[in-house]
């Protein structure tokens, strides 16, 4: 996943799913950053690490295929 922030804004503008969801998963797989700061990397408006984008493009796939399930 090349963009893993702009893939987290399309599937939270599905409005089926909440920021929150999201991190929550994103949490659980090793993400590190308070729900607020969360909301800001994936909009862009703060740089994130390696890590944290790993994280979050594990908690956005897995969020994917529970709505095709």
């Amino acid at each position: 996943m090349d963009d893993v922030r702009g893939a987290a804004r399309d599937l939270l503008q599905r409005k089926d799913r909440g920021l929150m969801d999201l991190w929550i998963l994103y949490w659980n797989h090793g993400g590190r950053c308070h729900p607020f700061e969360f909301d800001a990397f994936v909009h862009e408006v703060l740089p994130v690490d390696w890590f944290d984008a790993d994280a979050l493009a594990v908690a956005v796939e897995e969020l994917s295929l529970e709505r095709i399930a």
